[in-house]
């Protein structure tokens, strides 16, 4: 009798045992998963203290490793954001916001997505460009001149009269060499161009100061005519 009430409470402290440390391990577990919580709560919270940062696009960063100082820091780029899945539109709002770079690598398709950005030209503006940079057989083409063509027929002087060589932006007055070649950067290269444009768009195409292009395609209008 007495060794059976031993070996129960052997066996109970047995249980005893194995359910205290099944707890301890629970514990630890649980107090892992709540740390864990805290820091990428933590590390939400800070980023959604970023201007234009909302609570899934910094849970997307964070995702990512990027925390609010990477941003505050200018260690990203906009590509770096849209690569972490940002949404191009918020991308654009929080690069230009916090003044980042496009991209930290020059393969030319920052170029070609700036350029593309600032809004495709339609047929005849692009062989009207063409003709401003030189290539006057491109603008052949594109009106139809084939060789043999008659260049005095009323049709062809028709074309190259809306198809005239445009206005360099170099003519306005004052304006800066390195202005003009970011807004060739994108596809802005004729002072009826320029007189057209999207101030807001261009300006975070090509990271200028919206006043500045709004100065600049008034002055364009001016002198388009």
């Amino acid at each position: 009798m007495t060794g059976s009430r031993d070996v129960t409470s052997e066996s109970d402290a047995s249980t005893d045992v194995s359910e205290s440390a099944e707890t301890s391990k629970s514990t630890d577990t649980s107090d892992t998963s709540e740390s864990t919580d805290t820091s990428e709560s933590a590390d939400v919270s800070e980023l959604t203290a970023v201007a234009f940062v909302g609570r899934k696009t910094a849970r997307l960063l964070v995702d990512d490793g990027i925390d609010a100082s990477d941003i505050d820091d200018k260690r990203v780029s906009y590509t770096d954001l849209v690569d972490a899945g940002v949404n191009p539109g918020v991308a654009a709002r929080i690069r230009r916001a916090h003044s980042l770079s496009w991209s930290f690598t020059s393969d030319g398709a920052d170029l070609e997505r700036r350029s593309a950005q600032v809004r495709g030209l339609g047929d005849a503006e692009r062989a009207w460009v063409a003709a401003s940079s030189g290539d006057w057989e491109a603008s052949e083409r594109a009106a139809g001149n084939h060789p043999g063509d008659d260049a005095d027929t009323p049709e062809l002087g028709s074309v190259w009269e809306v198809l005239s060589r445009p206005t360099a932006l170099s003519t306005l007055p004052d304006i800066d060499a390195d202005l003009v070649a970011r807004f060739h950067e994108g596809g802005i290269r004729s002072v009826r161009r320029l007189a057209t444009v999207d101030a807001v768009t261009v300006a975070d195409a090509l990271a200028l100061d919206e006043e500045t292009v709004r100065r600049w395609r008034a002055t364009a209008r001016r002198h388009r005519d």
